[in-house]
């Protein structure tokens, strides 16, 4: 797997590295001519490692990075996918169940149920 400069950066990233230079300008750590520059270079930076290098000799501010921003939503699609697929399931299992419980039963309340599930099943989505 490759090194987190490797990873590459999107516009976010980008707009963060350009304010912290503006923060540095003002500061006076910064010339114009050398700000120009670095804002140049963080406009086309591609990776972590092209906006690193920015500010390898400037303190605090200095933009921040994810951890690993392609696993960041990763458990909560699961677990969004996983209802999903519960809640298709019941709502197509609903008729069946209530049939099966008039079968059983010989009441019509037990296809009551059929809307029932489906409801429960819904409300798994939100």
């Amino acid at each position: 797997m490759s090194g987190d400069g490797d990873i590459r950066i999107g516009t976010r990233e980008r707009d963060d590295a350009l304010a912290a230079l503006e923060v540095h300008h003002a500061a006076g750590r910064l010339d114009a001519f050398e700000y120009e520059d670095r804002r140049g270079r963080a406009r086309d930076a591609v990776t972590r490692a092209d906006i690193t290098a920015l500010f390898a000799d400037l303190p605090e501010p200095q933009p921040r990075f994810e951890a690993d921003p392609a696993r960041r939503n990763l458990p909560a699609k699961r677990a969004a996918s996983s209802h999903r697929r519960l809640s298709s399931t019941l709502s197509a299992l609903a008729p069946f169940i209530g049939i099966a419980a008039f079968a059983l039963t010989r009441s019509w309340l037990a296809l009551l149920l059929i809307p029932a599930i489906v409801i429960i099943a819904k409300n798994l989505d939100s």
